[in-house]
């Protein structure tokens, strides 16, 4: 007995000395971690811009431009002013430059963490200079009472956004994106190919529309006119719905129908693949994500002209800055105008937009942001050319690419969008934060809006027959979306866990959506005649109105196994209730249908060395089915399915100012419509829930600065997108519509540094397609055949000296030329269908800036 007694106390000796060996080993690792993070904090040379203003306002400038924590007493800084900080330095020059002669000293906690405090050897009292004896009583006072006063502190979360945003307006590269995982992780540990538009890109480029941004990610394609009011978009070869479109981490289920523009837009992300984990019922190939402006605690203003051919004149202004002396309340104002016609006659291109936002740093945890946003079109949307004289023979020659289906003049299709919310987030310590955001959307279209589109081409190939749709009444549309989310880090079980719970709430609502279709006018395609007026309506107007209700519970959990190894795994559970009334007169009862969904995730990610990652997932997403679609048996459709395996590569090297991404994909979408296979079922309009589409290939994704002033930004991508089941044999293995084998990018600028031609740049790149199918609806049509565009840029940019009558620091001026080569090509069919769209023909865009 006494010696299984001493065996036992042996062990448990041992195991205390090994605990007690490693809790020492621990500590030491810890303790080199924190110096060697301490000495980066120090050392780290950044470029500083701080004006001389009250030394509690530069202190918040310093610890946003260094990304640091800072913490002081504002009553420490009182009275003081520092000096101009304006260089390179590191981050404890820029300090003892700010501190110089203020009485006060700092030191470094935590390797990121900076505290202020009194200098005791100094002699000088914090407040007291300058201000006389009511100065050194207030000193004495704020010095009496430092022990109680709370620390001003920046938080953390600001100083991270401020930083981002720095950098997406420098680079083409980024390190992080929220939309992956909703938290700040980055992107080479994220299981899943998730590809990020900087602000720099855009600028660079031009590019004012969504689907001319996003044409420099592999896997994206258009299926609408550049002149269009639409975004329709392809994500690894599925249409992109309104499911798919997010603003700030929130469903923007009216963006598809309002056409985005980029005024105010600092990145996108987009996350490919099935999304519901996080993001409830989505289209299968991703989700975009826009990331608009916020406001900075430092002044700053831009202000730009650009013109182009087809009458395109257009301004942007952007303007920022504080609205204290404490900088805690910030605000951001963009705003855009353009009056523009476009290479298709009547199809103009008018725009006003404007986008407030105000940003209030409520304590040293707590930042609230306000925003608002504005958009206007004037617009006459555009309809598809036959296949016959676009990209097909024609026996009267080919069909001008300028050619207009439309009504003319008597056409307009005018929207309106509104978009109000808030963003409130609080870190209730190192480890543990919560979001809460809102967003309340409203979507008009005007009354009385006309368009007109093509039906048939008759035998002369030259007339061709249309239809027209007329909306009597204004027709609107609101949403509500709210998200909670709460991030924690903790260690259990040995290992680092970074897990998110959070719910959403949605509803979309139609409220009143009216129209008219009849028959048009014929249209001769080679000597239209515009001055017809449109046919009387004779048909009775229909309606629809409809109401979709989400609630949505999600958790994830990112598991740190070991330093190379880490484990993604979320869950999310979505209740969908849908009514809808989409009957003529809007005489018939509402049908409903309520929905839930289980929506998984996994992935892992291998990392062999620092810059390289290994990583593959399994995702599943859901789309619930509309209640108007009919069913033979009376039954409800059930939701339809997704589910994607990938596996892929990620590698970020050269001080992370190269990004590479090589994905791999196979992605299934699964209880699909497809009509009865009873002929008379059929032509009833009833279907079958047999349908099945899949989509598999391989992306490649290189964003890289590779030295100062060289950007590049490349894609590449196969992919191989067909109809796998269909009650339709002839749909069977045929391949989507307006899906390209092969599509490559590539896109490159380069800034003189130094010589007589600092300032100046050049810039360009080609966009290539081969050829595409035209629709799976009609096998007699060959597919559309492939092309390479090219375009150019030039820039020059110029630092003014103080002091000049404009009062500006940058003059910017820049060039870009899309299709330089002036070529004629059918770009994409219009969603799928037998109409065409030209490409831009040569596209000259001239552009006047000034930062102040």
């Amino acid at each position: 007995m006494v010696g299984r007694a001493v065996g036992v106390l042996r062990s448990k000796l041992g195991m205390c000395a090994v605990l007690c060996v490693g809790i020492v080993l621990f500590a030491t690792a810890h303790s080199r971690q924190a110096v060697a993070a301490e000495v980066n904090s120090r050392n780290t040379v950044q470029q500083f811009d701080i004006p001389s203003q009250p030394l509690s306002g530069a202190l918040k400038d310093f610890a946003l431009a260094a990304g640091l924590q800072l913490s002081f007493n504002d009553d420490l800084a009182a009275g003081r002013v520092s000096p101009d900080v304006r260089g390179s330095y590191t981050n404890e020059q820029a300090l003892q430059l700010l501190l110089a002669g203020s009485g006060l000293t700092y030191r470094f906690s935590g390797g990121d963490t900076v505290i202020v405090e009194r200098d005791s050897s100094s002699g000088i009292v914090p407040g007291m200079v300058g201000a006389g004896a009511a100065g050194a009583a207030a000193g004495a006072a704020a010095g009496m009472t430092a022990t109680v006063q709370k620390p001003v502190k920046v938080p953390e979360i600001m100083v991270k956004d401020v930083k981002e945003r720095d950098n997406d307006t420098k680079s083409y590269v980024a390190e992080e994106a929220n939309t992956a995982t909703r938290t700040d992780t980055p992107i080479k540990d994220v299981p899943q190919s998730i590809q990020v538009i900087t602000r720099k890109v855009i600028e660079e480029q031009r590019t004012f529309r969504l689907q001319n941004t996003l044409e420099n990610i592999s896997g994206i394609n258009a299926t609408e006119s550049g002149a269009s009011l639409y975004d329709s978009l392809i994500i690894r070869g599925f249409t992109a719905t309104d499911r798919s479109y997010f603003r700030n981490g929130l469903i923007d289920p009216f963006a598809q129908f309002t056409a985005s523009d980029t005024y105010n837009i600092r990145r996108i992300e987009v996350l490919k693949g099935p999304a519901s984990v996080l993001y409830g019922q989505g289209d299968p190939g991703g989700v975009i994500n826009l990331v608009t402006n916020r406001p900075l605690p430092n002044a700053a203003y831009m202000a730009n002209v650009t013109l182009g051919n087809f009458n395109f004149y257009r301004s942007e202004l952007d303007a920022t800055g504080p609205l204290n002396a404490s900088k805690t309340v910030m605000y951001r104002l963009n705003v855009a105008g353009q009056k523009a016609h476009s290479f298709i006659d009547y199809a103009n291109r008018d725009l006003a937009a404007i986008a407030p936002a105000v940003t209030w740093l409520m304590g040293s945890r707590t930042t609230l942001t306000v925003e608002a946003d504005y958009l206007r079109r004037w617009s006459n949307d555009p309809y598809g050319l036959p296949a016959q004289g676009s990209y097909l023979p024609n026996i009267n020659g080919p069909i001008p690419r300028e050619r207009s289906v439309t009504l003319g003049p008597f056409s307009t299709f005018n929207r309106t969008s509104y978009r109000v919310g808030y963003d409130l987030t609080h870190q209730f310590n190192n480890d543990w934060s919560i979001r809460n955001a809102y967003r309340h959307t409203i979507a008009e279209d005007d009354r009385n809006n006309l368009y007109a589109s093509g039906t048939t081409l008759d035998p002369d190939e030259r007339t061709l027959q249309r239809f027209q749709v007329l909306q009597p009444a204004v027709n609107r549309r609101h949403a509500h979306s709210m998200i909670t989310n709460l991030v924690g880090h903790l260690r259990f079980l040995e290992m680092d866990h970074t897990l998110l719970t959070g719910f959403e709430l949605r509803q979309e609502k139609v409220d009143q959506f009216q129209f008219q279709f009849d028959a048009a006018p014929p249209l001769d395609l080679f000597a239209p005649n515009y001055g017809l007026p449109p046919l009387p309506f004779t048909n009775p107007p229909s309606s629809l109105t409809g109401d979709t209700q989400t609630a949505g519970f999600y958790a994830q959990d990112q598991i740190t196994i070991l330093p190379q190894l880490k484990l993604l795994a979320g869950l999310r559970f979505d209740y969908v209730h849908q009514s809808t009334n989409n009957s003529p007169g809007g005489t018939q009862p509402d049908q409903k249908a309520d929905n839930n969904a289980v929506s998984p995730r996994v992935g892992v990610v291998y990392s062999p060395i620092e810059p390289w990652s290994l990583y593959a997932s399994w995702t599943r997403g859901f789309q619930p089915n509309s209640p108007s679609n009919f069913n033979p048996n009376g039954d409800l459709f059930k939701p339809e399915r997704s589910t994607q395996y990938e596996i892929g590569t990620k590698y970020f090297f050269l001080d992370n100012r190269v990004s590479a991404t090589l994905a791999w994909y196979h992605l299934t979408r699964e209880n699909l419509l497809t009509p009865s296979p009873d002929p008379a079922q059929a032509v009833q309009g009833f279907s079958v829930q047999t349908g099945e589409q899949r989509s598999q290939g391989i992306e490649l994704d290189v964003t890289a600065q590779l030295t100062s002033g060289w950007n590049v930004i490349a894609s590449y991508a196969y992919t191989d997108a067909e109809v796998t089941k269909d009650n339709t044999p002839a749909l069977v293995n045929q391949r989507l519509s307006n899906v390209p084998y092969n599509k490559m990018t590539l896109w490159s600028t380069y800034y003189f540094q130094e010589g007589a031609l600092k300032g100046f740049g050049a810039g360009g790149g080609i966009f290539a397609y081969t050829g595409r199918n035209a629709t799976i609806f009609d096998p007699t049509l060959p597919e559309i055949p492939g092309y390479v565009r090219a375009d150019g840029a030039l820039y020059y940019n110029h630092e003014l000296q103080p002091g000049n009558w404009l009062g500006a620091k940058m003059l910017n001026i820049a060039v870009n030329m899309r299709n330089l080569l002036d070529q004629r090509y059918v770009a994409t069919s219009y969603n799928g269908s037998n109409q065409f769209f030209f490409g831009e023909p040569r596209t000259v865009l001239a552009t006047v800036g000034l930062r102040f």
